[in-house]
């Protein structure tokens, strides 16, 4: 049975590390959130989501540089709700999603940003790797973990946009990627 005292330590100690109940791995696929992406089409603007994609989050908030975020996009899953733009989004000039099937993140640590955290890590996508920050807001739970924030891609830095497409005339060049995902926590499965 713990002390009074006991207890008076862990309450301090929880105080301290509010975040240190929520170490852990979480890991989720499209069926914990949204992907979402919105650019602009002759000025007007657009949006997607991608329908297949996975996410590992190893985080520590007490130990923020030993964490890791991997993320792991379907390019095909590309959907605007526009036939004949998915066509020519999934085709050779842009995601060239026979060649270049998935896209790939990861960051391997994390820096405190006023109320939410920084992940600096690298994005490839159609065979380009760039370095890219993700801001993001964590909201903790027993066995899920709230996830949300994004970043602004410049595509014409990855490629994303051949030919007559890397104009910005009609397609810009920016592109406003949002995540809202709710992560379970990563089970342990037994070895063999």
């Amino acid at each position: 049975m713990a002390t009074p005292l006991t207890l008076r330590i862990c309450a301090a100690l929880i105080a301290l590390f509010p975040g240190a109940a929520f170490a852990d791995v979480w890991q989720g696929d499209q069926h914990s959130g949204a992907l979402r992406f919105v650019a602009t089409q002759a000025g007007a603007k657009f949006q997607g989501h991608f329908g297949e994609f996975k996410v590992r989050f190893d985080f520590n908030p007490a130990e923020p540089a030993k964490g890791s975020l991997d993320v792991t996009i379907v390019t095909k899953s590309a959907d605007t709700a526009d036939v004949e733009r998915d066509e020519v989004l999934h085709g050779q000039d842009f995601f060239w999603v026979v060649r270049f099937p998935e896209a790939k993140y990861h960051a391997a640590g994390f820096k405190r940003d006023g109320k939410g955290w920084i992940a600096t890590g690298e994005l490839t996508l159609r065979g380009v790797t760039q370095p890219v920050a993700v801001r993001f807001e964590l909201k903790p739970n027993v066995q899920r973990l709230g996830m949300k924030g994004g970043v602004t891609l410049r595509r014409l830095e990855f490629g994303v946009g051949q030919g007559d497409w890397a104009e910005t005339t009609w397609i810009g060049d920016p592109v406003d990627v949002a995540f809202d995902l709710s992560l379970p926590k990563e089970t342990a499965t037994a070895s063999p």
